[in-house]
């Protein structure tokens, strides 16, 4: 026999609750009934293990399909069960319930500086899908500061969260920051709590991770250059680590596949993270030599920014007589008197990939080990660069 249901739902599209009609081949109190035997049976199954089919429940608790998926999807969306594609519904790690009764997941969240312009984007991307699927997030914003991150870590085990998505502060040997992140990393896997990084990871930890294709942009920018005539390019960055040499490799790589040679008068390392204008000096002190360049290709929008500044100054003109190429694709890029040409990182769809590895299982893996997503990023040309 079909019974007609009427149901109350909260609708969060518009904030109000409203009544739905549902269709159903058991009785309410058969559902009652199935759907707390099924969150018994959850209950007493370590996490990660796979529940019967749903025709060996149809079978022991004598109720049809519908009852069963409406069980198991209720309890997905509650956070007791989580289902991966083709494989079958999964018994979810166990949480703390919430004051309702109701199971609520939470993720953290750790991001070097907020104030960066990739990382809004980021976060963006991570709350698209945390709100999808009713996951609370508790964000950290460490100021690349080794103290911060470690602190925050600690809280993030403390509060028992299901998952952690981590752009790991920028590398300080002075604060052993790589040390101090790999225990707490580690701690991270003992207590079970998968994680993933984003538009960096971490040396010596294997986890999924979602990163931009840095040498892919280096290459881009520097082929660009190389296209429009410029002929001596320089590149001009913060300190070594993963990143800037990434972007470096793609930068030498362009450089060796035209030909050419490439210049040690004309490559910029910064020293120091502390810097007021950071390109201004180095490039005005390169243009000042008895072999300046024509172009330059800089790590960040930021660095192109002071390079912008110093091309100025000597009464040259940005994409005439120096060519110039920003990364990051930031606002100021569109703000400058010549609109910059910047390499383009898809900062969204990293956070949006990084949140969908958490949902999707445990530890966030797919069968054979820990993926990685590698973006590719765009080229976006303007003024600066094109002669």
């Amino acid at each position: 026999m079909v019974y007609q249901v009427k149901a109350l739902f909260y609708d969060r599209r518009f904030g109000t609750h409203r009544m739905i009609h549902a269709m159903t081949s058991d009785t309410p109190t058969i559902y009652v009934e199935v759907r707390q035997r099924l969150q018994k049976e959850i209950a007493e199954a370590p996490p990660h293990a796979k529940i019967r089919s749903r025709r060996d429940l149809m079978q022991a608790y004598g109720v049809s399909r519908t009852t069963i998926d409406r069980a198991i999807s209720e309890l997905i969306g509650q956070g007791y069960l989580y289902a991966k594609n083709g494989s079958g519904t999964y018994v979810a790690k166990k949480t703390h319930p919430s004051p309702t009764g109701r199971q609520m997941r939470s993720w953290g969240v750790l991001l070097p500086d907020i104030r960066h312009y990739t990382y809004p984007g980021i976060l963006r991307g991570i709350e698209q899908v945390s709100f999808k699927h009713d996951v609370n997030l508790i964000v950290g914003n460490i100021e690349n500061q080794a103290a911060r991150q470690t602190s925050y870590l600690r809280n993030f085990i403390d509060s028992k969260v299901s998952g952690v998505i981590i752009v790991p502060a920028r590398p300080n040997p002075s604060e052993d920051l790589e040390g101090q992140l790999f225990t707490m990393l580690q701690e991270l896997k003992d207590q079970d709590i998968p994680f993933v990084f984003v538009n960096r990871n971490a040396l010596g930890i294997e986890a999924p991770q979602v990163v931009s294709n840095d040498f892919q942009g280096g290459l881009l920018a520097t082929r660009h250059l190389l296209a429009q005539g410029y002929r001596r390019i320089a590149y001009i960055s913060h300190p070594r680590y993963t990143i800037s040499l990434n972007r470096y490799m793609g930068y030498l790589s362009a450089l060796s596949l035209a030909g050419r040679q490439s210049d040690e008068n004309l490559i910029a390392f910064s020293s120091s993270w502390d810097f007021e204008a950071p390109g201004y000096q180095e490039l005005g002190r390169m243009l000042d030599g008895p072999e300046p360049p024509d172009a330059v290709f800089c790590f960040t929008d930021l660095i192109a920014r002071g390079a912008y500044r110093a091309i100025c100054e000597r009464n040259l003109v940005p994409g005439r007589d120096v060519g110039i190429v920003g990364y990051d694709d930031s606002l100021m890029c569109r703000s400058l008197e010549i609109p910059l040409t910047s390499v383009k990182i898809h900062s969204f769809e990293m956070g949006q990939k990084a949140a969908q590895f958490l949902f999707d299982g445990p530890h966030g893996t797919a069968p054979g080990g820990n993926p990685s997503i590698i973006l590719p990023p765009d080229l976006v040309v303007r003024e600066s660069s094109t002669r």
